[in-house]
């Protein structure tokens, strides 16, 4: 077996050994989906998020090398997580938290996992390695890299579908200055004529070409967005208080029994109680409880202003008086906003 082949092996089982549910190699060559991303930010379907659309953020999406000059292979390894059961979504009386977001913020532990990965392999392979690891917090095309590196397809909700583990997967990347054996690109598209995402969305926010309008998608007004919310997509957020899964949940390639997470993880489904609990939380308690994980994103005035949403939509008189003193013992202009949008909700 010829050195190249022995690397990529060896890297694949590393990977695999320390739970990445899947993994391909692809080389570092020009993205072709770099236009589609222009187009995308053109049509200003980045929303609010502007460091999108930085000189910087576009034209390092372009090239690879621009992230580590010496690259020459790019490992893809996707991390896989249980969805959340889809009979929650039919629940009246519970808010919803995505499920990525159980235990420590991905961006915390993904790039601890991958580093422990590239330290294990220059022990495996006895000798240095030049790296750069990057997440979805990195200027990366990584759908397309995870399709070239034979992983998947992007699906009609946008997200890498994997035949193996569906959509629900945490991808990241690992920029290599080494040489190695790449796998076939996938030239798939198994959607077919099923469109259950774009139908259950309830904001319409999945595009014809398989991109997101963030301004009207959920997660990224529960999580990106810092200020109001429009009335109308608030009146959509559902059960929803921090992401949205929908679009995933309701996709055949996520409905295999070893995928299904048939006890949904206590931490992410609250009780009107503990969103009413929470309404009260103090900075330091927020710290205190939320700094560790997906949730600090959203910050606390984020998670107070969907909690606010998601109380209003409940539309149950007995929340009115709590909302009320809320309202007194705050002077945030987009709680403000949101507070009374809520009471009239309920009001009404």
């Amino acid at each position: 077996m010829d050195s190249k082949r022995q690397q990529t092996e060896q890297i694949k089982a590393r990977a695999q050994s320390l739970g990445f549910s899947i993994v391909g190699i692809t080389n570092a060559e020009t993205l072709h989906h770099h236009d589609r991303y222009r187009n995308w930010i053109n049509k200003q379907h980045h929303a609010g998020m502007n460091y999108l659309a930085s000189p910087y953020h576009i034209e390092t999406r372009r090239d690879p090398h621009l992230l580590l000059p010496s690259v020459k292979s790019i490992a893809v390894v996707g991390f896989a997580y249980p969805l959340h059961p889809i009979d929650l979504l039919s629940s009246s009386s519970i808010g919803l938290i995505s499920s990525y977001a159980a235990g420590e913020d991905y961006h915390l532990r993904l790039p601890r996992l991958l580093d422990e990965f590239v330290q294990t392999l220059r022990s495996d392979l006895k000798h240095e390695i030049t790296y750069r690891i990057c997440t979805d917090s990195a200027p990366i095309l990584e759908r397309e890299l995870a399709c070239r590196a034979g992983l998947g397809w992007i699906g009609k909700n946008s997200f890498l579908i994997s035949p193996q583990i569906g959509s629900a997967s945490l991808l990241a990347e690992i920029l290599l200055d080494m040489e190695l054996e790449f796998d076939h690109p996938y030239l798939k598209d198994l959607c077919g004529t099923c469109d259950r995402c774009v139908q259950a969305c309830p904001t319409g926010c999945i595009q014809p070409d398989r991109t997101i309008d963030a301004s009207r998608c959920i997660s990224y007004h529960t999580i990106e967005n810092r200020g109001e919310v429009p009335p109308d997509i608030m009146q959509k957020f559902g059960n929803w208080i921090f992401g949205c899964d929908i679009c995933q949940m309701v996709c055949p390639w996520n409905r295999k029994p070893s995928l299904r997470n048939i006890q949904s993880n206590k931490e992410l489904v609250l009780s009107m109680d503990q969103m009413v609990d929470l309404l009260s939380i103090s900075e330091d308690a927020f710290q205190h409880q939320f700094r560790k994980t997906a949730l600090s994103r959203t910050k606390r005035t984020g998670l107070l202003r969907n909690l606010l949403i998601r109380l209003g939509n409940l539309a149950n008189p007995k929340t009115i008086p709590i909302i009320r003193e809320f309202v007194e013992s705050t002077s945030d202009p987009t709680l403000l906003y949101t507070a009374n949008w809520a009471i009239k909700q309920i009001s009404k």
